[in-house]
């Protein structure tokens, strides 16, 4: 980064506090340091799967979707805040519409946000991925990565979730999945002004997803295009091997998961973990697994989900008229996730240490699958002009201006208080969001909400930390920084 270039921004009138965007680096996430001559470090994700209303509440004619309403999300990134969660994975979206103030409020309380870019009514077929392959798709799926290109806490996009989840979608669907991550990583090449990691979420099947891994995570430059690499950046489970109150590392699979995924040159993470065998969860898999042993391997997970919904794994309540309660799951996750070190490897490290992917072969797959597809000969992108031109979408988001704190709706503990002060803290720092210590069934609920936690690239302990009110030089150069990834 040039000096001039800083000194030329820092002259703006005005610059919108931003997170610094995440890079992969070998098999880990990092975020870079503000310095361009140091290290950034490792960053590991501590989330929640964010689908209010579910699936079936997107309606893309509705001309809304779970990131378009101001209200809602500040509502949400206060109780997400102060769990202390640091990534959030939405799984439908409309493109076609403004995300900016959601997007920014979990930018200011340091939350990164990773994007499935199928929906329910636009995805790739499990049973016929050539007819679903198309020009409609691509359009939607463009039209995602141009909505959320310009936010700095976009930390990714899922080409697709449990596309592959039995024998025949396994024999059939494998080269659409790694053709459309070609497609999406050369349309963020040449659309994009940084690079967008991408990645695929798997099925819970301990076969399929490991020879989906496999699959995805291999080497095919020699038949790649010159352009782009077809390859997974990243590769989530959607996990409930472990079941709170009944598994623990031996009982679970997690040893298995370990011995599994301990030689990946990409990212590994849970995508969904959080099984609801027992009600409420009590979640000694966050302690005991994910941030335990399997930390030395995966790179967090994100707990299913958010809200209640039919399927009964919300962490809150969401009534009629949009106001929240807490339920046990909640306080019971945030005892967990107060009781984690997060591991604060640096990018040299990382470097050093990570794996190297193996040359795409039938063999790579074969030997974990022998049913599995072993054909790396990719389906030509069905919108090649599209791709090159851009998908048309003129609706770029960018980081705006949080001007409101909290929202009109009412926040309820476990016992039923209604939380006096649901601000939301913003730290100009530029941290990022991480467990505060406390607890919002604690004896002053207004007091637990007084402290927002966050994290630097020098630390990551699990101390509070306020949010700073006043700008000094790290912060400036913070912004300077996540302003600079959206304009160069």
């Amino acid at each position: 980064m040039k000096l001039s270039t800083l000194v030329s921004a820092a002259s703006l009138a005005a610059v919108s506090s931003a997170l610094i965007p995440l890079e992969v680096v070998g098999n880990r996430f990092v975020r870079p340091n503000t310095d361009a001559d140091k290290d950034g470090e490792e960053f590991t994700i501590v989330g929640i799967d964010y689908q209010p209303g579910g699936a079936s509440g997107y309606d893309e004619s509705a001309g809304k979707d779970v990131l378009s309403d101001e209200d809602a999300c500040l509502r949400d990134a206060f109780v997400l805040q102060q769990l202390g969660v640091n990534t959030i994975r939405v799984y439908t979206v409309n493109p076609w519409i403004n995300h900016d103030k959601c997007m920014s409020i979990f930018n200011a309380v340091g939350i990164y946000v990773v994007l499935d870019v199928s929906s329910p009514f636009n995805a790739l077929s499990r049973t016929d991925p050539g007819s679903t392959y198309n020009e409609g798709l691509l359009n939607r799926v463009f039209g995602v990565i141009d909505a959320f290109k310009g936010y700095p806490n976009t930390l990714g996009f899922f080409s697709g979730n449990e596309v592959v989840n039995d024998e025949k979608s396994a024999k059939v669907c494998p080269q659409y999945v790694r053709a459309l991550q070609r497609d999406m990583k050369e349309y963020i090449k040449l659309h994009a002004n940084r690079t967008i990691p991408v990645g695929y979420s798997a099925a819970d099947d301990d076969t399929l997803r490991r020879a989906m891994w496999a699959y995805l995570e291999c080497d095919n430059s020699d038949n790649d295009n010159d352009d782009a690499s077809s390859n997974s950046d990243f590769y989530g489970l959607n996990s409930y091997d472990w079941c709170s109150g009944r598994d623990n590392w031996q009982t679970s699979g997690y040893g298995q998961l370990l011995d599994d995924f301990e030689d990946s040159s990409i990212p590994v993470f849970m995508s969904e973990y959080g099984c609801n065998v027992n009600s409420p969860r009590t979640f000694t898999e966050v302690s005991g697994g994910v941030y335990g042993d399997l930390a030395k391997a995966f790179s967090g997970g994100l707990i299913y989900e958010y809200s209640q919904e039919e399927s009964d794994y919300g962490l809150v309540d969401i009534d009629d008229d949009g106001n929240v309660k807490l339920r046990t799951d909640y306080t019971n996750l945030q005892n967990q996730y107060n009781n984690i070190t997060l591991p604060t490897a640096s990018e040299s490290d990382i470097k050093s240490d990570a794996p190297k992917a193996p040359k795409c072969g039938k063999s790579v797959v074969s030997d974990i699958d022998s049913s599995f597809q072993t054909n790396f000969t990719l389906p030509d992108c069905p919108a090649a002009d599209m791709l090159k031109k851009g998908g048309g979408n003129k609706n770029i988001g960018k980081i705006v201006s949080v001007d409101k704190k909290s929202s009109k709706y009412t926040i309820k503990n476990t016992q039923g208080d209604e939380i006096s002060d649901t601000n939301i803290k913003i730290d100009s720092n530029n941290e990022i969001n991480q467990p505060t210590g406390g607890s919002l069934d604690s004896a002053s609920a207004t007091a637990a909400a007084s402290t927002a936690g966050s994290s630097s690239s020098g630390s990551s302990t699990s101390s509070g930390l306020a949010g700073a009110n006043a700008v000094n030089v790290g912060s400036i150069a913070a912004s300077l920084f996540g302003l600079l990834y959206m304009l160069i």
